[in-house]
């Protein structure tokens, strides 16, 4: 190697050109020799070090930080489908500015008190709140970026069964797909399908390319694969072919295999939740009844046993449960539904904390009778207002049966649809026929439209209504109608299996709550009795008596009330499972309690 190009290489070292590291060295080892003739700790030494950094490169640091931040949004907007504006990345450019300059001066406040009077690691509280603070900043595009393909992920595969079933029912008019795509784009009932064709158009006004390419280009780099897989097949076969009539087949055939694995898993998980649900819920009580007064147990080795076991086996049977269900049959509860609902689980809640601390500090709890009605009474408007709603779905799953049936029916006749839909909906009432009538005339206007597909209880209504409204304004073929029903009728199936494996949880675990209430009551007689035969053995001098038995009463009323705090815990589970929200529990918390109440006062009348 020549002389020239050793000394090329050596100005290609950044540290050999950068006069500012050569500055910063200097002042380190100036800071080190100051701060050990000062007798000063490790820690010091080394916050002063990166104080004199950040003190170098605090205008520095916030510039790049913007520019990386802005390449990193580019670069992500084709996943995210949405960025940052520059604004938003120069406001957090500049607090990362005032962060860095608070790190500075508490850091340099920091040495000097520690030099003066001695370590202290209280001082080093807000210190590491700034550091945290600058971690927080520093990553905030990123979890912002990471967020936002997650739920654009999630939002998208939710409407993926209705968004196959609207294309493969506007495949049989032969439209131009830009028509089927302008459809997507007016959707109310899909709104993140609306918002992918929204963003391709722009990227399409953009880059001055067509709109299908620039939907393929959206596609193709989408975070679900199941829309880059299915979707985008669907937009391949119409700008090679014209015609996706039988891609959008085999595309719905698909996505119906995963969306009934979905709920076959729900289903199939019944034997883990009831299982699970028996044991921690039900059967540990009638255990811990049983054999607490014999082993002498202790109210603190009850509680924690109990209470740990509930609290743990109900988050973990909440999320798989939430993860199984299918978010598109998720019922919307209203904003004062869902108020009263989070008034109503935590009242009993606090009033069964109460009675059980009371317990343990010795003090005499809430009356028995005090206490249910006081929890009934709670419990009461949420069951009033979240019933009330839920109506408004059974009158939903209704129409979709009745409406299923009258377009089965114009199909094979050639009746006029709308005649048949008003003829037919009179037999399920007038609620059913009002229903009808007011979707029927959906299509004559854009606001009556968006007003009725807005007031759907869940994603499944929404979709059907829409679609129906859609097929009433293209001008309804027999073909259409018969791909139309023979779609929702599959999807209606799987409903249908979902609300009956929710009812059928409910009666299960009702049965099972008498069960546990009366052998509770029956072995709290026994004991009191085995109580009074001891007592009264003992007041006698004929026989010595010395048994391994230590019977506290406080133990049933702590049973009691945790077996309450295990109707509460099943019975959101049940309304996650009925309605897909904790706001449809309410119903089987009232029903549960009032079945283990009865059961304790009869097995008590009797066996006395």
């Amino acid at each position: 190697m020549s002389n020239k190009e050793k000394s090329r290489l050596i100005n290609k070292l950044w540290f050999f050109r950068e006069k500012r590291i050569l500055y910063l060295i200097i002042l380190s080892l100036l800071v080190f020799i100051v701060e050990f003739s000062m007798g000063l700790n490790t820690a010091s030494i080394l916050l002063s070090i990166i104080a004199l950094i950040l003190a170098r490169y605090w205008r520095i640091i916030p510039r790049v930080y913007a520019e990386s931040t802005r390449r990193y949004i580019i670069a992500n907007l084709l996943r995210a489908g949405r960025g940052l504006k520059s604004e938003s990345i120069q406001f957090l450019a500049r607090l990362l500015q005032v962060v860095l300059v608070l790190i500075i001066g508490f850091s340099l406040f920091v040495v000097v008190y520690t030099g003066i009077y001695g370590f202290n690691v209280f001082i080093l509280i807000p210190l590491l709140a700034l550091f945290s603070i600058l971690i927080v900043v520093i990553l905030l595009p990123r979890l912002l970026v990471y967020s936002w393909i997650s739920q654009r992920k999630t939002d998208v595969e939710v409407e993926l069964p209705y968004l196959v079933i609207l294309l493969r029912v506007l495949s049989v008019l032969k439209i131009p797909i830009y028509d089927v795509i302008s459809i997507i784009e007016k959707s109310i009932s899909l709104p993140a399908s609306s918002r992918e064709v929204k963003f391709a158009r722009k990227i399409a006004t953009v880059k001055a390319s067509s709109l299908l390419g620039s939907l393929d280009t959206v596609y193709a780099n989408h975070p679900s694969e199941k829309i880059s897989s299915y979707v985008r097949r669907v937009v391949i076969a119409a700008t090679t072919h014209g015609e996706f009539t039988e891609a959008a087949e085999r595309v719905f055939d698909a996505i119906y295999g995963l969306f009934e694995s979905k709920v076959a898993s729900l289903i199939g998980s019944f034997t883990i939740i009831v299982g699970a649900s028996l044991f921690v819920y039900l059967f540990l009580p009638v255990i811990v009844a049983a054999i607490a007064p014999v082993m002498g147990g202790s109210l603190l080795l009850v509680l924690g046993v109990s209470l740990t076991m509930q609290v743990l086996v109900f988050f973990v049977l909440y999320a798989v449960i939430a993860n199984l269900y299918p978010t598109s049959l998720v019922v919307k509860p209203s904003r004062r539904l869902r108020i009263t609902s989070f008034i109503s689980i935590l009242t009993p809640l606090f009033l069964t904390l109460y009675n059980i601390f009371s317990l343990l500090v010795e003090r005499e709890p809430l009356s028995e009778q005090l206490y249910i009605a006081m929890v009934m009474a709670s419990t009461l408007p949420g069951f009033i207002l979240s019933e009330l709603e839920y109506r408004f779905v059974k009158l939903y799953d209704l129409f979709v049966r009745a409406t299923s049936e009258s377009l089965s029916l114009a199909a094979t006749t050639g009746e006029n649809l709308v005649s048949v839909l008003e003829r037919s909906a009179v037999k399920y009432g007038r609620k059913i026929t009002r229903l009808t009538r007011t979707i029927a005339m959906g299509y004559l206007s854009e606001k009556l439209r968006v007003s009725i597909v807005a007031r759907a209880p869940s994603l499944f209504h929404a979709a059907f209504i829409e679609t129906l409204i859609n097929i009433l304004r293209l001008g309804a073929t027999p073909q259409m109608l018969r791909l139309f029903t023979s779609s929702y009728e599959r999807i209606n199936n799987l409903v249908s299996r979902a609300r009956g494996f929710a009812r059928t949880l409910e009666a299960i675990m009702i049965g099972l709550v008498a069960v546990v209430g009366g052998f509770i009551a029956y072995i709290r007689k026994v004991f009191e009795y085995i109580v009074g035969v001891v007592e009264s053995a003992r007041t006698g001098y004929s026989i010595p008596l010395i048994l391994p038995f230590t019977y506290d009463p406080r133990i049933y009323s702590l049973l009691d009330n945790l077996s309450i705090l295990s109707l509460l815990f099943i019975s959101i589970l049940i309304g996650v499972v009925r309605g897909g929200s904790y706001t449809y529990s309410h119903r089987s918390f009232i029903l549960m309690l009032l079945i283990y109440t009865l059961a304790k006062i009869v097995v008590g009348m009797m066996v006395i």
